[in-house]
């Protein structure tokens, strides 16, 4: 159930030749900038909205995230993927603003829009499973849900995660075991219920 979740996270848009020319275009002329984010707007607010927990603060976090990014924009040299990068800045704005809070809403639209290959009963009861999960992310250890956000949300990879978090990989791959143990846990306590 949750391998399915993990292996249902977006693909992550690799830094490829085409990706780092919009870099160097937006780096050179800002106005190019919205093609950057036409590209990862979506990854962004989904890591945001799980993490903060309701629809306008993930909004404005966004928001804060991508001008952030555009005003250092300048100092990115593509030692890691444009992705982890944007999502590095995400997280600090997050620790910025909300170090002492919990999010209190579930992030039931975190789903992305529904693939239209998919009939609607597998796409509701996906989202309701992303909801669980999500909801369950706030009971286990902060270092751990935020790794597995990272990972089922936001679809990094663990190298990735590492550059985001600013852990090795080897303790990032621990984060990410123990908190699917944890995340499993909780939702056997809740299947019990």
């Amino acid at each position: 159930m949750i391998t399915n979740l993990v292996m249902a996270a977006p693909e992550v848009i690799p830094l490829l030749d085409e990706e780092w020319a919009l870099v160097r275009q937006a780096q050179a002329d800002l106005s190019a900038f919205s093609q950057l984010y036409q590209r990862h707007a979506k990854q962004v607010y989904r890591y945001l909205l799980v993490r903060v927990g309701n629809v306008q603060d993930a909004q404005d976090l966004t928001s804060q995230t991508f001008l952030a990014a555009m005003e250092s924009l300048h100092s990115y040299r593509g030692q890691q993927q444009f992705a982890a990068w944007l999502l590095g800045i995400a997280r600090h704005k997050v620790g910025d603003q909300y170090r002492r809070r919990r999010p209190d809403l579930l992030p039931e639209t975190a789903e992305s829009l529904p693939d239209h290959s998919e009939g609607p009963d597998e796409v509701i009861n996906r989202r309701l499973e992303m909801e669980r999960v999500a909801q369950k992310l706030t009971a286990i250890a902060p270092d751990r849900a935020e790794a597995l956000s990272l990972r089922l949300f936001a679809g990094l990879e663990v190298a990735e995660i590492a550059q985001v978090m600013e852990k090795n990989e080897a303790a990032v791959r621990m984060l990410v075991f123990r908190g699917l143990r944890d995340l499993q846990a909780q939702l056997q306590v809740e299947a019990r219920s």
